[in-house]
């Protein structure tokens, strides 16, 4: 699985840059999000999450655990990633721009830079006429170590 781009104590401080410079507090609830998170080294579901968070004690609703997720993507702490099976999966990132493969076995990920589309939306501007501003870009595969563990002896 890829490794989480900090460790817990340097994503919390960076966590707490970015709410307060968004103008939030880190609260009870955003820091049990966060450390639960931060045990993970892939991508994870709200449901892996809160049962992480109910295991250590600290339950949230699922309310309190959606705005949280929602939140912590919106200033930058945490990316949302789309999957196959499962609509949304997140990861943490300080990265607020990455083109990600994802693993559709284990959940790992790993970022690539260049995603080579920048011609293309060139072009598409011109034939639509719209500004665009951003896109995604993530790629479902079987990882190397899950494309290994697939491989019987013969």
């Amino acid at each position: 699985m890829s490794q989480l781009p900090h460790n817990s104590s340097e994503m919390v401080q960076h966590a707490l840059q970015r709410l307060s410079t968004a103008g939030y507090k880190m609260t009870a609830p955003r820091l049990a999000v966060l450390m639960a998170a931060s045990t993970y080294t892939g991508s994870f579901s709200a449901a892996e999450l809160e049962t992480t968070l109910r295991q250590h004690g600290t339950p949230l609703g699922d309310a309190s655990l959606f705005r949280t997720l929602k939140l912590m993507t919106d200033i930058g702490v945490m990316q949302r990633i789309h999957g196959i099976d499962e609509c949304h999966r997140y990861i943490i990132s300080p990265d607020s721009h990455a083109h990600r493969v994802v693993c559709t076995r284990c959940g790992s990920i790993a970022d690539f830079a260049e995603c080579g589309l920048d011609t293309m939306i060139v072009q598409l501007e011109h034939q639509t006429g719209y500004k665009i501003v951003d896109h995604l870009l993530e790629l479902f595969g079987t990882c190397p170590r899950c494309q290994k563990l697939s491989v019987s002896p013969s």
